[in-house]
């Protein structure tokens, strides 16, 4: 990333999601299960893996203190402090799974932070060709399983409620 200017009433807090060996075994068994429910005639893609994925936290604060010294864990906390009762945006970026990531949304992601009074995870999801299907899908999975069951005391985040979470996106970010 970096081609974009940093946002001027945002902050952002790039992330790189750890999730354990036990999630990510969960989630390829399931996304194979469910494939083949599809039946023979569907080529089952392989391999179905859980990859490295990145995303960042986003929001806006009215007043933005000076964090330059803080870890990114009090940052995010700081930051977090006035919306942590809102709730919080699983963002998909558009591109049709060949492009896009989460800096390219920010005009969007950011203008929603501040319209519902909360936070947006916008994930990085692995793009085609290089990462056919099911990557995409699987990353988004992923990202749902990191906001409500965060993997360590390492994360940002506390666990999210699933009743509090708002999936959104623009284009192919939104799977429906």
């Amino acid at each position: 990333m970096g081609y974009l200017p940093e946002p001027k009433e945002g902050w952002i807090i790039p992330i790189n999601l750890d999730l354990s060996t036990t999630h990510k075994e969960s989630l390829e068994s399931e996304m194979r299960n469910t494939l083949q429910k599809l039946g023979p005639e569907f080529d089952l893609p392989e391999p179905i893996t859980v990859g490295p994925l990145k995303g960042e936290w986003q929001g806006v604060l009215a007043n933005q203190p000076d964090a330059t010294s803080l870890t990114d864990k009090q940052k995010f906390q700081l930051y977090s402090e006035n919306v942590k009762e809102g709730p919080v945006i699983l963002y998909l970026h558009g591109g049709g799974y060949v492009t896009g990531n989460p800096e390219m949304a920010r005009t969007a992601t950011l203008k929603l932070a501040k319209l519902c009074k909360g936070r947006v995870f916008a994930v990085d999801y692995r793009l085609a060709p290089q990462n056919p299907f099911p990557a995409a899908l699987l990353d988004a999975l992923a990202a749902y399983k990191h906001l409500i069951d965060p993997p360590s005391e390492d994360a940002l985040h506390e666990a999210i409620p699933p009743s509090k979470i708002i999936i959104a996106g623009d284009s192919a970010g939104v799977f429906t």
